[in-house]
């Protein structure tokens, strides 16, 4: 089904919080030790030792690509997009200083404490926790120093025309919200390249309500072009 544009357009940190609360019964667990947590290590490396290994054990089961957060809190599916955005809603919830980064194919989260860095990679339960610095530093040394090819993106763009659109480098720090964007953006890559293109653009343009990037609004000119040819029955 199309994402429900008047409801998406509302979310927010309480909201998401207050309505996965309500709707799974392992949100509700995580939410709740990690309110036990914080009370015992505030804002420390233990804490988000905790967060990372709470959030794998109760939420974060299987990582399958385009799996947003409505996989995720159902059937504990999850991706890099869906994966950062759980954490991230936890670390902005304590007053953590964390950046989101975007890079061409994928995305983390880096926190920043007591003037050192730690990393949070969703998508590896075993290693993902990252924060001896030259561990740090060599894990984001990759992201920095290789320039990705066409066939190394997570959005698996078997089309040219999704190739093309990831082809630029991307490392950039982006806000939580915008994580929603890329959500969509996903989203309406999956549905194009199953040819559903009213889908895709459903879900381009819910992206681009969120992250209005150069990337989103190429990629929703171009789903523009194929409706259009499409309707057209060319």
């Amino acid at each position: 089904m199309p994402p429900n544009e008047g409801k998406e357009a509302d979310f927010s940190l309480e909201n998401f919080i207050k309505h996965w609360e309500s709707q799974n019964s392992n949100f509700q667990k995580l939410n709740s030790k990690l309110k036990t947590d914080f009370s015992k290590y505030g804002k420390s490396q233990k804490f988000l030792k905790m967060l990372f290994y709470r959030s794998q054990k109760y939420l974060l089961g299987t990582y399958s690509q385009f799996s947003g957060i409505d996989d995720l809190m159902q059937e504990g599916r999850f991706d890099c997009v869906s994966g950062s955005l759980l954490l991230s809603v936890f670390l902005e919830s304590y007053g953590f200083e964390f950046d989101v980064i975007e890079t061409s194919y994928h995305v983390f989260v880096r926190v920043v404490l007591d003037g050192d860095y730690v990393i949070l990679e969703s998508t590896d339960n075993y290693e993902g926790f990252i924060y001896k610095p030259a561990d740090v530093a060599a894990y984001l040394a990759e992201f920095e120093e290789v320039k990705p090819s066409r066939d190394t993106f997570y959005l698996e763009p078997t089309h040219q025309l999704v190739s093309e659109i990831l082809n630029p480098v991307v490392f950039k720090v982006i806000e939580v919200r915008e994580l929603k964007g890329l959500e969509y953006f996903n989203k309406a890559i999956f549905h194009n390249n199953k040819g559903e293109i009213d889908l895709a653009y459903n879900y381009i343009n819910q992206a681009e309500s969120y992250y209005g990037s150069k990337r989103i609004k190429t990629m929703k000119n171009l789903i523009q072009s194929q409706l259009v040819l499409a309707q057209a029955g060319q």
